[in-house]
């Protein structure tokens, strides 16, 4: 892996895992035109990116987190907020390792711009205060659609926001409730994904430990500045940008990945 190669995924990782525009398929599509998928040590590199969006999300938030681990009431909302992920990711493995595939990217990307392009177009009556109980029943909700982003081309930031947006949260509340959940989802995935690939002995450092130090600083200085920029969003019409540059994205990987590729 080259400099250049190294600098643009850390860049790329940095600016997708903050915008609503799914990292992963990112992450992806630029492996396939670097050809650097072939290469069988890449997962190290991936975790030293999300190290670096992870960190940024964290210091950005740090003020957030504490008063979380202050209350107990928000940190259930969070436990809560969680437990979808465990049924999908551990007893739904064969049906997302499926949709999982290359062929499906330009398709959930196009489904993504969809959720976006509503979120953005439709105006939501805001519910304010919201009960604890209403809270549980939404974080269960925006769980569940967080579990989904666990596929290729589905963004995680773009379910989670639009889905608490239509629950009647403010955009802002939801997007900041969707930043504070990434960061023990990020947590807990790069553990189990560590574990997993130790255990198939599949962990290696075949590339030059400058590719993995220009990932990490690239991913991490480029998202603070993205999570700075998504945190400015203030209403659901801001949005819109997000789902037009989704809808190009899937035309371009389908024709990619099916006539160029």
């Amino acid at each position: 892996m080259h400099f250049f190669e190294s600098l643009l995924l850390g860049i790329i990782q940095g600016v997708s895992e903050f915008f609503p525009v799914s990292s992963s398929a990112h992450l992806k599509l630029a492996k396939l035109f670097f050809k650097s998928d072939v290469l069988n040590d890449l997962y190290l590199f991936d975790l030293m990116c999300h190290l670096g969006t992870l960190i940024a999300s964290i210091i950005f938030l740090r003020k957030e987190i504490v008063a979380i681990l202050k209350d107990k009431k928000k940190a259930l909302l969070f436990v809560f907020a969680l437990l979808p992920l465990f049924p999908f990711y551990f007893l739904l493995k064969p049906l997302r390792d499926f949709f999982s595939q290359t062929y499906f990217l330009p398709f959930f990307l196009l489904f993504t711009a969809l959720v976006l392009f509503v979120s953005s177009k439709i105006k939501i009556k805001e519910i304010d205060p919201l009960t604890h109980r209403r809270k549980i029943k939404d974080v269960l909700f925006v769980g569940l659609m967080q579990a989904f982003a666990l596929i290729p081309g589905i963004s995680r930031s773009a379910f989670t926001i639009s889905s608490a947006y239509f629950r009647g949260w403010k955009i802002s509340e939801a997007i900041r409730f969707s930043f504070l959940l990434a960061i023990p989802t990020i947590l807990g995935g790069s553990f189990l994904e560590s574990f997993k690939h130790l255990l198939k002995k599949e962990v290696s450092f075949n590339l030059p430990i400058s590719s993995y130090v220009i990932g990490f600083l690239a991913s991490f200085l480029v998202g603070i500045f993205a999570i700075r920029y998504i945190f400015s969003i203030d209403t659901h019409r801001k949005l819109r940008p997000f789902a037009i540059y989704l809808f190009c994205l899937a035309i371009f990987s389908f024709i990619f990945l099916n006539v160029i590729n």
